[in-house]
């Protein structure tokens, strides 16, 4: 137990000896660890660069440690294999981008809807530290909120043994099954103190309005093709968007410099979609994966594009990958 208590130490070095912690099993230490980067980090880019920072890295190691040695988890819910990157193959049934952009104005114009703020996703990332293997933390979260500001978020990780199967049951209430280990579920009374106040506002209409909506949250994302792509990944982790903001998204996509066709994929939840792909700042390439008929966002992966011997990544390698679910 003396090296996790080190590595708790190493993230935090004040809590570790002190505090809420200090008599607290370690597992249940990690978690609170865990819970307070997380709150540290919602509304921030979920796409991340190639090196994270070493307290991330000495987190996930934590969580990973504690559920191997707590019980009350499974040791290859944390120790999961790298995926491989989603493939693509293009052929003359591809569905254009400015295809799409049209069908979901159709749509959008004959059923505006409403945005719903609240998401479901699997998401899958590397935590890096110079000269160890990476660690990695699969995750499924599940975000609901009510009309007087109530709701809940609940975050488990999921079990690379049933890859694409849902760990959450979308309730209501939601809950979680047997394959899965809780990380964090929180309750929120009415109004919006404890919500997370990323993208809180409701979305405007228009694609021009949207960039800017999007801009308050992700400085950049008005004027950087990069930082637009994970402003919209951001946004895709609080709204469910509905087909007017849709149609915006795909819009704001159709503009983006660099933004090229990739072809079909299927994805991780083995939803079939139309791929295109982007490559960012040296070392980054991005696949966005949209439903061709209603214009969805299903999935935003990154892969490096160069090798990193440090991080013992190559080139080709998975960094990060979020499937939303809805």
């Amino acid at each position: 137990m003396t090296d996790e208590l080190d590595l708790l130490r190493e993230a935090d070095p004040v809590s570790a000896d002190t505090g809420p912690w200090r008599d607290r099993p370690l597992d249940a230490r990690a978690e609170l660890l865990l819970r307070r980067l997380s709150s540290r980090d919602r509304g921030r880019r979920t796409v991340r660069r190639v090196v994270w920072s070493l307290e991330a890295a000495a987190a996930a190691t934590i969580l990973a440690l504690a559920l191997t040695v707590s019980g009350t988890g499974s040791p290859s819910a944390v120790a999961a294999p790298r995926p491989m990157p989603l493939v693509a193959h293009a052929s003359r049934a591809d569905v254009s981008l400015a295809e799409i952009v049209r069908r979901t104005r159709v749509a959008a114009e004959e059923s505006p809807g409403k945005s719903e703020r609240g998401s479901h996703f699997q998401s899958w990332a590397l935590s890096m530290k110079s000269g160890e293997d990476a660690v990695t933390l699969p995750r499924e979260s599940l975000t609901r909120w009510n009309a007087d500001g109530s709701g809940s978020t609940l975050e488990v990780a999921t079990d690379p043994r049933h890859p694409g199967r849902p760990v959450i049951e979308d309730g209501p209430p939601p809950r979680t099954v047997h394959d899965g280990k809780v990380l964090s579920e929180e309750h929120y009374p009415p109004g919006i103190y404890g919500a997370n106040q990323s993208y809180f506002e409701d979305p405007p209409a228009g694609a021009s309005a949207l960039r800017e909506y999007l801009a308050v949250w992700s400085p950049g994302a008005d004027r950087d093709p990069e930082e637009l792509l994970s402003a919209i990944g951001s946004f895709r982790m609080v709204w469910t968007p509905g087909p007017r903001q849709r149609a915006d998204i795909v819009t704001l996509l159709s503009g983006l410099e660099g933004l090229r066709p990739a072809g079909k994929v299927t994805d991780r939840l083995g939803r079939e979609g139309q791929g295109f792909r982007f490559t960012g700042t040296p070392g980054g390439r991005y696949l966005i994966v949209l439903d061709p008929d209603d214009g969805g966002v299903l999935d935003i992966e990154e892969t490096f594009t160069q090798d990193a011997p440090e991080y013992r990544v190559k080139a080709g390698d998975v960094m990060s990958y979020t499937a939303y679910i809805s």
